[in-house]
């Protein structure tokens, strides 16, 4: 598994969006960048269309 995102980067990403953020927050929400860095690696991983879901839908008929 990755490194969480390394304090300058994250401190920078935090100050570029004005997040205000106590140290110990920061500290929390870096320690866990770790997983949405591999969760995006993922959700960004191309895929074929056989993974995709079989999934029809069929709307009922109006009923008057």
């Amino acid at each position: 598994m990755p490194d969480p995102m390394d304090k300058p980067q994250f401190d920078a990403l935090i100050a570029r969006h004005g997040i205000p953020l106590t140290e110990a927050e920061k500290e929390g929400i870096r320690a866990v960048t770790v997983y949405t860095m591999t969760m995006a690696e993922r959700v960004r991983t191309p895929r074929d269309v056989s993974v995709e879901m079989a999934v029809t839908f069929a709307p009922k008929a109006a009923t008057p």
